[in-house]
């Protein structure tokens, strides 16, 4: 990754912010093994230039971005009158 930090100031700025999401997204996964399934679902997911929505929730699932609210039966949401 350093290689990637070196090279950046000499990046065009879309690139850079490639760049940038790629090194966020790979600190943000703990093992090699998530960021290697997320990574290679990514690749997949973009392989025909065209992203579905099913395919960006599998994604952000894969980067523990979506997680499953739980609430309990005792949960109440109550929506405050103005």
């Amino acid at each position: 990754m350093s290689l990637l930090k070196m090279i950046r100031p000499l990046l065009p700025p879309d690139l850079k912010s490639m760049v940038d999401l790629m090194l966020r997204i790979y600190g943000s996964l703990d093992t090699a093994e998530e960021r290697k399934a997320a990574f290679d679902y990514g690749t997949k997911m973009l392989a025909d230039g065209k992203v579905t929505v099913p395919e960006w929730s599998g994604f952000g699932k894969r980067l523990g971005i979506f997680k499953k609210e739980k609430h309990s039966s005792r949960t109440v949401i109550v929506e405050r009158k103005k």
